[in-house]
């Protein structure tokens, strides 16, 4: 094999002129300048499909393959995530707040989210590429639109890493890779978890590392300007590009360019775009202190102290496991790829963070380093390939290789991790019923508060606010159910903000034994027995 990360193979016809003596340098250290060099004949059958899949004119089996391996993945994730939502595992963070934002955004309506409480949701994250998904509210505005399309995009950022891998690897290869990452504990964790803008950030950081890989810049361009338009620290990810197309390609123009822009996109955001969006509020996802209180003395400490940053990166314990569990899932082949580079930044905001959340393996963290470990596994395959002793064996190590690292993801996803158990501890059929039915009481364009997992379902709306402890201005209803994600609030705290309610201008509209839906004005007072004890009431 003559393909690695650090360049784009001459035998496959796209690297001419400069570009050909480029490739010749962009070498790792590991590889040295056989570009030119004939095929194997394992790999040259595969070459001739090109990037389109096709081949004489139609397409290749093994891109229908890929493409239905993907489409599998996506309606697995929809049921998955759906089935979640309709049994009030969704929740207002993070659900809630984005379903409310793009509602927004699908009626031409720049609106307060009041989830958040400040004056637009920008002033949490500069995730303005959210604005592409109100189109979809105008077929169907329901929460499940978001889920279905995080389903579609999750699934779809496999597709460059085969289309890579098949180049690299051959076809079968190529989608055993793809496989490992579809079901990949990280992405179905971040499936199942509301939803999130990195799911639109995944399959651009996908299609961003194959255009890098494969040298097509215009792409590549545009990949970096929606990555930055998705999530201001998503600018962080991207010097982990630039630092490879400089220091392993060794095209310094252009990843000097893609390092600038990031850095100061980053810095404008930070400083500028967030508090004004916020009302004036500064930022408030910073949980680097024990580095510094501001990103500027952060890097400043990470250069002056690596030791003790270092320390911090794998302290405490629970931060070696989430290590362990992110690369033994890949059979460790990332850690040996130069790609290893692209990933560094990403692994930091993670695992210098403060957030123990941060470094566990549920939510949506793992969503965007889960292609990057699928690139650096396939490139580490296709290394061991080219510099090992291999031939006339190619075809069995790499089938290996691919079986090896999608047996792991099985592993660490089904036996070790199981991120898919918690769809098993879901409200029972019959509590689903009853919060339905009282949330059916509530108008489409009424004012509410209502506990978490109530939210989503609600959201849909100008004003809706989440029961979680802080001031409350005065909403037409109230929705509380206790059996659902109410955190950080206890049953004894509903209870006793329902009695404060009953004893004010506030009656009962709808009730049963775990839900109750409050009306300002409704006149009936009494709770069901069942339900004060609910609410830690007595009877």
């Amino acid at each position: 094999m003559s393909g690695s990360a650090g360049n784009l193979p001459a035998r496959r016809g796209r690297a001419k002129g400069k570009r050909r003596k480029d490739a010749g340098s962009a070498n790792s250290g590991a590889l040295s300048a056989t570009e030119d060099a004939p095929a194997s004949s394992f790999a040259a059958g595969h070459a001739a499909e090109g990037p389109s899949g096709r081949a004489s004119g139609r397409t290749a089996p093994a891109t229908l393959a890929a493409w239905t391996l993907a489409a599998l993945a996506a309606a697995g994730y929809a049921w998955a995530a759906i089935y979640r939502f309709e049994h009030f595992g969704a929740n207002a963070y993070d659900l809630g707040l984005f379903d409310q934002t793009i509602w927004g955004y699908s009626r031409f309506d720049w609106i307060p989210n009041t989830i958040l409480r400040i004056p637009h949701e920008l002033g949490d994250h500069t995730d303005f590429t959210l604005m592409v998904l109100a189109p979809l509210y105008w077929v169907w505005s329901d929460p499940r639109m978001l889920l279905l399309a995080q389903a579609a995009m999750l699934a779809g950022a496999a597709l460059p890493i085969f289309w890579w891998a098949r180049e690299e690897l051959g076809a079968a290869a190529a989608l055993l890779f793809e496989a490992a990452y579809l079901v990949f504990f990280g992405v179905l964790a971040g499936d199942i978890f509301d939803f999130h803008e990195l799911a639109l950030a995944a399959p651009l950081v996908s299609v961003a590392l194959w255009a890098m890989l494969t040298r097509r810049d215009v792409v590549l361009g545009v990949c970096v300007a929606l990555l930055l338009l998705t999530k201001e620290d998503l600018a962080l990810t991207l010097v982990g590009f630039a630092a490879f197309i400089a220091f392993v390609q060794r095209r310094w123009r252009l990843g000097g360019a893609i390092a600038g822009v990031s850095v100061a996109w980053f810095a404008l955001a930070y400083k500028v775009l967030i508090p004004a969006f916020a009302g004036g509020r500064a930022y408030t996802h910073w949980s680097y202190d024990a580095l510094g209180s501001t990103p500027g003395s952060a890097a400043r400490n990470l250069v002056l102290h690596p030791i003790r940053s270092v320390e911090l990166f794998v302290t405490p314990h629970a931060k070696r496991v989430g290590l362990f569990n992110v690369f033994a899932s890949w059979l460790f082949l990332p850690l040996v790829s130069p790609l290893l580079i692209v990933m560094l930044p990403t692994l930091a905001e993670r695992f210098l963070s403060s957030i123990p959340s941060y470094w566990a393996q549920g939510f949506h963290y793992s969503l965007l380093i889960a292609p990057m470990l699928a690139f650096a596994a396939v490139d580490t395959t296709a290394r061991g390939l080219r510099f090992g002793r291999s031939r006339g064996r190619e075809r069995t190590i790499v089938l290996l290789a691919g079986g090896g690292v999608l047996a792991a993801c099985l592993f660490f996803t089904f036996v070790r991790l199981k991120p898919l158990d918690e769809l098993r501890r879901y409200t029972a059929p019959e509590t689903v019923e009853e919060i339905e039915r009282c949330l059916d009481a509530i108008p489409t364009d009424a004012s509410v508060s209502a506990t978490s997992a109530l939210v989503p379902r609600l959201s849909q709306r100008r004003h809706v606010y989440v029961l979680d402890g802080r001031p409350l201005p005065g909403t037409r209803f109230y929705a509380i159910n206790t059996t659902t994600w109410i955190f950080p609030l206890t049953a004894a705290n509903l209870g006793r903000t329902v009695e404060r309610l009953l004893d004010g201008r506030y009656g009962v509209r709808c009730q049963g034994a775990v839900t109750v839906v409050l009306e300002q004005g409704a006149r009936a007072k009494r709770l069901d027995p069942r339900l004060r004890r609910a609410l830690a009431l007595g009877p």
